[in-house]
């Protein structure tokens, strides 16, 4: 049980993490092959970009999860507590409805590339498993928004805000 609440509370942060530690190693092998073997990896390019798109992705979820999704709360600043939790819950259903939208439609382009059959340009990786991080990306955000509404009418609150100055 205490394995599924890590993987629970860290899945998206451990997978960019990798991502992160993968892209530098890869960029900065490129790095040293084009000082030192005067030559390039055709490769390290791509596979950095595609590193960076998937974390871009998993990060949305990720800041749902941790209560730092970037957003204008001034309003939600001045209200009474009642209503403040009311009104997060209405943010968080119509976040699920857009994020469960987005990841609807995404799966028709994914499909639209995989009917294409197209490949990258260096690995020749079929482009739509690259694709499949958009609809992975958007249901995972629209899970995790169920599961803040589910917080926030429990009152569980397990993670604390980051505040902008201990951000920087």
């Amino acid at each position: 049980m205490k394995c599924l609440r890590y993987i629970e509370k860290n899945f998206e942060e451990a997978v960019m993490g990798v991502l992160l530690i993968g892209m530098a190693l890869i960029l900065m092998a490129q790095i040293l092959m084009r000082v030192f073997a005067q030559n390039s990896l055709s490769w390290a390019e791509e596979v950095a970009r595609y590193f960076y798109v998937w974390s871009v992705f998993l990060s949305i979820s990720c800041t749902i999860r941790m209560r730092n999704i970037l957003r204008v709360d001034f309003l939600l600043q001045i209200m009474p507590s009642s209503l403040k939790t009311c009104f997060e819950v209405l943010l968080s259903l119509a976040n699920m409805i857009l994020y469960g939208y987005l990841a609807y439609c995404s799966v028709t382009v994914v499909q639209n590339v995989q009917a294409s059959a197209q490949t990258s340009p260096a690995l020749k990786i079929p482009m739509y498993i690259i694709y499949a991080i958009v609809p992975v990306g958007f249901a995972l955000a629209s899970l995790r928004s169920i599961q803040k509404i589910y917080f926030d009418v429990k009152g569980i609150n397990d993670v604390q805000p980051v505040k902008a100055s201990e951000s920087l």
